[in-house]
């Protein structure tokens, strides 16, 4: 298939047979939890060596075509789906209900996103943000697959502290790991040099996406930049009434050296705003913003 996402590409055409889709079902069949997901792992493994190119799948109810080796995320989705994000996604079906707004900065190919969409069906309104132009176009594709467009509105933008340009510095072995550099970003250019690719993007600022989708609200807000989640939150709610504040949040919260004292001040920051850390797993924080804190307005 020479280009598996244009206007034309219809899905179906990229199931996988042979050995690649027997290991693939024998991955995608295993529970989740300790042992299971390390034979789910094996399995993903020896399926990942007969799969070539993109594969067409189920996921969630969801026509989806994925690539089984281009970003970790990707991977996750399309071999364990019952384990990737696990805790997140089962508190995130907790909050959702009929009419769901949901805003998914740095979406990747769409897994939280799609993930909303198979809990509120035919209600609710997805904003996903993604700048990668690959992945933005891989995400536009299964959107039109499934025909939710009117629901599920993907902008190809960097999100940051102002609106401008950039460079988006992206992890040659995981597409979904991209820093922006540059204007807007709040970031210094050593991100750049260490990632084996750089390519322009449009910077925008939350304000922007939630004034250019029309939302008069928003239920859940998801934030996953690779680090620079403060650029993206702060001038959001320091600017915007408090009715347009996220019921809930979903912040990756990175425990490492290079960002863990980022993260830890950006908690803090939420906590002294009226959020209450609901969960906390391995990258993410999870948050909700408590009712003595929204009636402050």
């Amino acid at each position: 298939m020479r280009d598996p996402f244009s206007e034309t590409s219809a899905w179906g055409g990229c199931r996988p047979d042979g050995r690649g889709a027997l290991w693939l079902r024998i991955a995608r069949s295993m529970p989740g939890g300790w042992p299971w997901s390390r034979f789910a792992l094996i399995a993903r493994r020896v399926a990942r060596r007969h799969l070539t190119g993109p594969v067409d799948v189920a996921v969630w109810g969801q026509r989806l075509r994925l690539f089984p080796d281009r970003s970790v995320s990707e991977a996750g989705i399309l071999f364990l789906p019952r384990s990737w994000d696990r805790a997140e996604r089962r508190l995130l079906a907790q909050w959702a209900e009929p009419g769901f707004t949901f805003v998914d900065v740095g979406a990747n190919v769409g897994g939280y996103s799609f993930w909303v969409l198979s809990l509120v069906r035919g209600s609710g309104a997805i904003v996903a943000v993604e700048p990668n132009p690959d992945l933005a176009r891989q995400l536009r594709f299964n959107v039109r697959v499934n025909r939710v467009g009117d629901r599920v509105r993907v902008v190809e933008a960097a999100v940051g502290a102002a609106r401008g340009t950039g460079a988006l510095a992206v992890n040659a072995r995981n597409s979904g790991e991209g820093r922006l550099v540059g204007a807007g970003a709040g970031a210094s250019a050593e991100s750049a040099e260490r990632a084996a690719t750089t390519m322009p993007v449009q910077v925008v600022t939350l304000a922007d996406v939630v004034k250019d989708a029309g939302l008069d609200r928003l239920d859940c807000l998801k934030v996953d930049v690779e680090g620079y989640e403060p650029e993206v939150v702060q001038p959001f709610l320091r600017d915007a009434p408090r009715r347009l504040w996220p019921r809930h949040l979903i912040v990756e919260l990175k425990a490492d050296a290079r960002d863990g004292r980022r993260s830890r001040g950006l908690e803090a920051w939420l906590v002294a705003r009226g959020y209450r850390l609901e969960l906390r797993t391995r990258l993410n924080g999870l948050f909700r913003l408590t009712r003595s804190s929204a009636d402050l307005a």
